[in-house]
């Protein structure tokens, strides 16, 4: 039986505000981020929520973008729904604890 989660762990180069950015898009392709958790300017953590057959794109998708652990593809013609985990850490963040809200 298959795990329902999958858990990935990526670095990036660009500042988290630019990356996040790229990173949406790729991931709205062939997902959607259904959760993020912030954990200061220095890393972050997605909840998506994809198709099985879609992951191995979504997977190739990231890494041309952000430095990201190795994942043996899945080869899945499944449409079941899977979560995947992805936490980001952000070499150009300096620990800074504030998460800036934007005005509305």
């Amino acid at each position: 039986m298959a795990k329902k989660f999958i858990f990935w762990k990526g670095y990036c180069k660009a500042s988290k505000f630019i990356a996040l950015d790229k990173i949406n898009h790729i991931i709205s392709i062939s997902g959607d981020i259904v959760d993020i958790k912030q954990f200061s300017d220095i890393s972050i953590s997605l909840k998506i929520e994809i198709e099985e057959q879609k992951i191995d794109t979504l997977y190739a998708s990231l890494k041309t973008y952000i430095e990201i652990d190795e994942f043996d593809t899945m080869n899945s013609n499944s449409n079941k729904e899977r979560t995947i985990f992805l936490n980001i850490s952000f070499s150009s963040g300096k620990g800074d604890v504030k998460v800036d809200v934007p005005y509305v």
